[in-house]
This record gives structure tokens, C-alpha cells and sequence, in this order.
């Protein structure tokens, strides 16, 4: 892997793509902006954060038409993300013809319904399979902000009761200094979990996090950090989706101070509101039933599909 990011560019289904890097930010951005997602990994910061770890890669192919690829598993396959802009059909049927040569079956990852829908033709050159894992849960800002009449009653207990135990607790913006604490936090949750040190999953996401807090500002990233007392017990990190979106990219708190969690996403959820954002994009529960449950337990607007697409065998090129 780390091989692979360091080369200038990989030739891969006949276009050299290159990894992400933060000089790319304005061009990149440009395209997802032009092109607003309903899937929260489709931001820039998101992208480059977890561009290294996972390998994700990008070409631009047309000037509508940006690819997006990443490594999956130890057999040195490399498969597409979900294409950002308006591919030709040359570039489909290229692209196609191309994957025929792989010695694996390619697959495309992370696709939201509305690219299904919006490139049927490309589509259907692909076996469609939910991943309800990576469904996005989507809330009404006001709603979390607010926690309305009897199905939030649990949520406000337990934040009255945080405010009884912890009264000296104080909700503060984040800012590219708290990122050793950020880590601190997330490190003892994750412990306090059953994850061990060196579980590759929690590098992987710690790698992303200390990129994300490294080029705070840059990235254009917002968040919040809640103290008891002078120790930093909860972030959350954010940003823009669209014009209407906030997506919560981190929400960590200690598992030992009852109600910090739903204090935590209380305190994120009014100032993203008052940011004048609509929704809020929780992201998605990775099928862990805790996670699911959690996310469940503050009735999301939606349930936004996200799919998985693998090239027929039998596909046709035209």
C-alpha cells in the first residue's frame, strides 16, 4: 500500500490515476461541489483523509467526469469508487472493455441510489447489492437540536442527568490544537471497547483522524469539544455536504460519564443548526449492532441506499 501512494500515478482500467493529495483540494473540490453527494465519503476531506490508509485514488477522464478508485483486500486488487460528474457513454463502454482484462471481477463501491438511478445504461453492466451498512442516516437538524415530545424523552433525561453529575461541563469550538486530545479520546473509547492497540481498523481510522485535525482549517472542517472540568471527555467533527447538509464525520465521547453521548450529539446538532443547516448526516453504522441501534434510537428522516455493483460476467461491449 504504501508503495503504491508513494508512485506518481497507477495505470488502472486504461487512465492514470494518481493519490489524493492536498494540492488536489481545488480541483477536486470543484467537481464535488458542482456534483453535491448525498453520501457523506464523498467530500474532499473525507476523500484525502482516508486517501492513504485506503488508497484512494482519482482521474479525470472527461471534463465532466471524474473517477475515483481505491485497493481493497491483499491480492493487489484495485476497484472504482463511485464516478462524481456525467461520464460519456465512450468513457462507460471504455471503461467496460477494460475491466473484461482484469483477473478479478470489478467491482463499484459505495454507490448511492441516485447514480443508479441517473446511469441506468452503465448500471446495468453491473450486478446492483444493497449495503445496508453503509445507508446514511439522515436527521432533521432540528430534531437533534432540539430532541421534540416523547420520542426524545430518554435522549433529554439522560442529558439532564449529564448536567446534574458534571455541572462544571462546558461545550467549546474545535480547532486544529485539540488534536492530541481528539485522539485521546478516541483511543479510550475505542479501548474501553475491547480494541486492542494494534487493531488494524483503529490505526487505520486513527491515521484519519491526525490527518483531519493536522490540516483542520484547510479542509474546512468545524466540530466542537465538551470538557468536565479542564479534561476533554467528547468531540465531534463536521463540515459542509451541501447546501443544506452538514455531514458528522466523528462523534466520540467516554463511555463513563452517563449522557455525554446524547450530550455530545445535543450540542453538535444546535451548532450546525444554527450554521443554518437543514439535515444532518450521521453517517452510516458499518452493520454493528450497537452503532445501528444508536443511530435507530433518534428516528432518522431517512435511510439513504448505498450500493455495491460487480461487473456481470456476460457483459457486452459496445
Amino acid at each position: 500500500m504504501n508503495s503504491e501512494m508513494q508512485n506518481a500515478a497507477t495505470l488502472f482500467l486504461g487512465h492514470h490515476f494518481q493519490p489524493i493529495r492536498l494540492e488536489h483540494q481545488g480541483l477536486l473540490q470543484d467537481y464535488l461541489r458542482r456534483y453535491p453527494q448525498r453520501v457523506s465519503g464523498y467530500s474532499f476531506a473525507s476523500l484525502a483523509a482516508w486517501a492513504e490508509p485506503l488508497g484512494v485514488m482519482w482521474s479525470r477522464v472527461a471534463p465532466e467526469c471524474l473517477l475515483l478508485s481505491r485497493a481493497l483486500g491483499d491480492a493487489g486488487e484495485r476497484h472504482l469508487l463511485q464516478p462524481i460528474g456525467q461520464p460519456t457513454a465512450a468513457c462507460c463502454s471504455g471503461l467496460v472493455a477494460e475491466a473484461t482484462t482484469l483477473p478479478y471481477r470489478l467491482k463499484m463501491l459505495y454507490v448511492a441510489k441516485s447514480y443508479l438511478e441517473q446511469n441506468a445504461a452503465f448500471c446495468a453492466r453491473f450486478s446492483p447489492e444493497e449495503d445496508r451498512g453503509s445507508a446514511n442516516y439522515i436527521y432533521l437538524a432540528r430534531d437533534l437540536a432540539e430532541l421534540p415530545g416523547g420520542n426524545y424523552a430518554k435522549k433529554r433525561n439522560l442529558i439532564a442527568q449529564f448536567v446534574a453529575l458534571y455541572p462544571d461541563w462546558e461545550a467549546v469550538p474545535l480547532d486544529a490544537r485539540c488534536g492530541a486530545h481528539c485522539r485521546d479520546v478516541l483511543l479510550a473509547v475505542a479501548h474501553g471497547d475491547g480494541s486492542h492497540p494494534d487493531d488494524p481498523s483503529l490505526r487505520v481510522e486513527l491515521r484519519a483522524l491526525d490527518f483531519a485535525m493536522e490540516n483542520f482549517d484547510v479542509l474546512e472542517q468545524s466540530g466542537i469539544m465538551i470538557r468536565v472540568g479542564d479534561r476533554p471527555v467528547a468531540f465531534s467533527i463536521f463540515e459542509r455536504q451541501n447546501a443544506d447538509t452538514a455531514v458528522v464525520h466523528y462523534e466520540k465521547a467516554l463511555r463513563d460519564f452517563k449522557g455525554l453521548y446524547q450530550m455530545v450529539n445535543r450540542e453538535t446538532a444546535r451548532v450546525i443548526r444554527a450554521a443554518g443547516y437543514h439535515l444532518i448526516n450521521r453517517e452510516e453504522d458499518l452493520d454493528r449492532p450497537g452503532l445501528r441501534q444508536a443511530k435507530l434510537s433518534y428516528f432518522p428522516l431517512e435511510m439513504y441506499p448505498v450500493f455495491d455493483l460487480t461487473l456481470n460476467d456476460a457483459t457486452a461491449v459496445t
